[in-house]
């Protein structure tokens, strides 16, 4: 941001929202001095799912924008990046450029949005959003936010500075003491050390051999993800390569009428765990079994940590916009790889 002290006192005014009985839902954001509210009391719109908390709009003769506050109660833990690129899809919005945050807490990754859409009237709107998440203490779960700062896209460079100012410059006021949707526990893979990792605490964790782990997230007898945690010895397969075939070779046994497309083999870089040393590798694929006309998605990590590999495999739905157990799916395995610590005996 390039606005002196002086210079955002001259244009912008704080705005403290407390229109709904519920503290939890009471924030404050920095607007621009023409800028003010038009709706502040909630408002559901169940075609997107989204409460809207506040509504502001420029009053005067200034270039015209709008400001958006919202919010969905959601019972699973992701990431509130996650949530927000469901939603900008259900909308119809096209991302131009997005900023990705790992927030140092753990909560996961948040993002910063800028996009375009075409209404029916075929003008062009250019918004940029921002996202937070709190733990609902009321009936659990978590609150994801958005804020959304919108203008016509023909003025956009005009009110660029304001809209990214006002976009970055709000947050709650009431938060909670966490910043998740569900507790974590932790998940012990020694009872000499403290080897282990943690996940959600609406995952189940079951150990099916040595050197694997089941965890899946059942729920009413209904399973909806499915997280393979595999522990191989790099003295014994030197490469992931072997890993991965080792790993998905039940996928191509001709009697498991259950068939793996994946992409090939990739490195990224590592921003995952400290303790994971070498190249981590990753592909995303989907499963398909005929039988039981199922196509699920698959993604897969395979890391060195402590001279083992460890494959971390997640299968189950694919994104879409009826529920959220994709984004659950993705931010679980993101927290056992995050969480996960190996000490040697």
């Amino acid at each position: 941001m390039t606005y002196k002290n002086e210079e955002i006192r001259e244009k912008f005014w704080k705005c403290l929202y407390t229109s709904t009985d519920q503290e939890m839902f009471h924030y404050w954001i920095l607007l621009a001095k023409s800028v003010k509210p038009a709706e502040v009391k909630p408002v559901h719109f169940p075609d997107v799912g989204l409460t809207n908390i506040g509504r502001y709009i420029t009053e005067d003769t200034s270039p015209y924008m709008e400001v958006w506050a919202a919010y969905e109660r959601c019972q699973w833990e992701m990431n509130p990046s996650d949530w927000l690129e469901n939603k900008l899809s259900l909308m119809g919005e096209k991302i131009l450029h997005q900023r990705l945050v790992t927030h140092p807490s753990g909560s996961g990754k948040f993002a910063d949005v800028l996009t375009i859409k075409t209404l029916a009237s075929g003008d062009e709107v250019v918004s940029r959003y921002t996202v937070q998440k709190d733990y609902n203490p009321v009936d659990g779960g978590g609150n994801y936010f958005l804020i959304k700062v919108s203008c016509a896209s023909d003025i956009y460079h005009s009110l660029a500075k304001d809209i990214h100012f006002i976009a970055v410059n709000w947050d709650l006021q009431h938060r909670s003491n966490m910043m998740l949707a569900e507790l974590l526990k932790n998940v012990s893979l020694s009872s000499k050390n403290s080897s282990g990792f943690r996940v959600p605490d609406s995952w189940e964790v079951k150990v099916i051999a040595d050197n694997r782990l089941v965890i899946e997230h059942t729920l009413e007898g209904v399973n909806y993800g499915v997280i393979n945690l595999c522990f191989y010895s790099q003295e014994a397969y030197k490469t992931a390569e072997e890993v991965f075939q080792l790993a998905t070779a039940r996928f191509h046994e001709h009697d498991n009428a259950v068939s793996l497309t994946a992409t090939a083999l990739e490195t990224v870089p590592n921003d995952i765990n400290d303790t994971f040393t070498g190249p981590v590798y990753t592909c995303t694929g989907e499963l398909v079994s005929a039988a039981e006309k199922v196509r699920a998605f698959y993604q897969m990590y395979i890391v060195n940590i402590e001279g083992n590999w460890c494959y971390a495999e997640s299968v189950g739905k694919h994104r879409n916009h009826q529920d959220y157990h994709f984004e659950a799916n993705k931010r679980c395995l993101e927290i056992i790889l995050s969480t996960l610590k190996i000490e040697m005996a």
